[in-house]
């Protein structure tokens, strides 16, 4: 990888950690307003952008959301990386993004989207951590 190259995939996960914050920030304004489904579809993708962001610096990728969560689980998590209970996280979160993208019900707690809040945000800092440990931050 050429210096530019580096500096290029710096930039970019620097600007996809940003958008997951920015989703972070965007769920606790649909909390305010109790639209917990929406707001648990903005948790998922702040996961799901973080796990995006760490996939890149092996240089992996995939067009399809689980594909993304396979692969972040079989390189970072199986590997120990990171903790087993992101893989929890991840699946509750995907799970509670579908009902809330696609269900007519709201079926997700106040107290259940204020613990995804608090994993969520738990799931990102490590996440962030990681990357400057590794030099992408």
């Amino acid at each position: 990888m050429t210096k530019e190259d580096s500096s290029e995939l710096k930039e970019q996960i620097r600007l996809i950690v940003k958008k997951a914050k920015r989703s972070i920030k965007a769920a606790k304004r649909l909390i305010e307003d109790e639209d917990y489904d929406f707001a648990s579809s903005r948790l998922y993708y702040a996961v799901f952008y973080a796990m995006e962001a760490v996939l890149l610096t092996i240089n992996l990728t995939s067009s399809r959301h689980t594909g993304i969560i396979s692969l972040f689980n079989q390189h970072f998590v199986k590997k120990g990386i990171f903790p087993k209970y992101f893989s929890k996280i991840i699946s509750r979160l995907f799970r509670e993004r579908q009902m809330g993208d696609y269900g007519f019900l709201i079926d997700i707690t106040e107290e259940e989207i204020l613990d995804d809040v608090k994993s969520t945000e738990n799931f990102l800092e490590e996440i962030k951590e990681y990357l400057e440990k590794e030099g992408f931050l």
